[in-house]
């Protein structure tokens, strides 16, 4: 049984309406707080989003659960209900890109994905400035608002457009990371995996690939993506599950895409 798409992306549109936008380039020094490092910040407006959705989603899906990113940050225990399989669960990225939103950058935005049966079934991103929702459900395609989303495959590395951060890697990594992207036409990182998301799903780059494994950065993201016509794997080859905790994941306009990035960035020092 599926969420009914519309109404759930009433609610995040309330959500942004109501606690984002009042709140662009107008933070309070008070409203804004670091995590684990000067990066890792959190807002109040992450936090309201969070807990407006956590209240409000359980009730357009009977028996379902909530994971937010700020809850799951305070309690990392509550992931393990990701290994239950029986359970259905909505995880909440309530404002992606928040050292973005800090700084008054446009790129960030709200990420919403419900899981059933241990996979992705429903995945939205809400570009927050652009007020475009972009929506997939598995086996029926990726849309943003009604325009229907298709990746744009290239195949060779100097064709293709893609987003990566090497600081984020290990560093036995970066160096060579560093003069392998050279290969590839442009990369760049948008501090930013929503919007790293949209732009591989409607053909205006070719990957991203990130070395660290969040649910909320990643789930609803790869379902759009795979709805899209692309492709997501972890760096193993491994399919991406909204269980894995480890290993990086790429995610690409198609499997020879995957396949070039991995060959360019990875298969020589993994």
């Amino acid at each position: 049984m599926s969420a009914d798409t519309q109404k759930v992306s009433g609610v995040i549109i309330e959500c942004a309406e109501k606690y984002i936008l009042p709140r662009y380039k107008a933070l309070a020094q008070h409203e804004i707080s670091a995590k684990t490092s000067p990066r890792d910040l959190v807002t109040q407006a992450d936090l309201d989003v969070e807990e407006h959705l956590t209240r409000v989603l359980p009730g357009l899906l009977p028996g379902s659960i909530v994971i937010g990113e700020e809850a799951a940050s305070k309690n990392p225990a509550l992931l393990d209900q990701l290994d239950d399989k029986s359970l259905k669960i909505w995880i909440v990225d309530p404002v992606d890109g928040t050292h973005n939103f800090v700084h008054s950058k446009r790129e960030f935005g709200v990420m919403l994905a419900l899981i059933e049966n241990g996979e992705a079934r429903q995945g939205w991103i809400y570009d927050v400035l652009g007020k475009e929702m972009t929506v997939a459900e598995r086996g029926g395609g990726a849309f943003a608002g009604s325009r229907k989303l298709n990746v744009n495959a290239q195949n060779a590395a100097a064709k293709m457009s893609g987003h990566i951060n090497p600081w984020f890697f290990p560093k036995q990594y970066r160096e060579y990371i560093q003069q392998s992207v050279k290969k590839f036409g442009s990369t760049f990182s948008m501090a930013c995996a929503a919007h790293e998301y949209l732009r591989v799903a409607k053909g205006e780059a070719q990957f991203c690939i990130y070395s660290r494994l969040k649910p909320w950065d990643h789930v609803a993201g790869t379902l759009i993506v795979e709805e899209a016509g692309g492709y997501a794997a972890k760096w193993d080859g491994a399919r991406y599950t909204p269980q894995d905790r480890d290993k990086g994941l790429i995610v690409a306009a198609g499997e020879k895409d995957w396949r070039e990035v991995y060959d360019v960035l990875l298969k020589d020092v993994l």
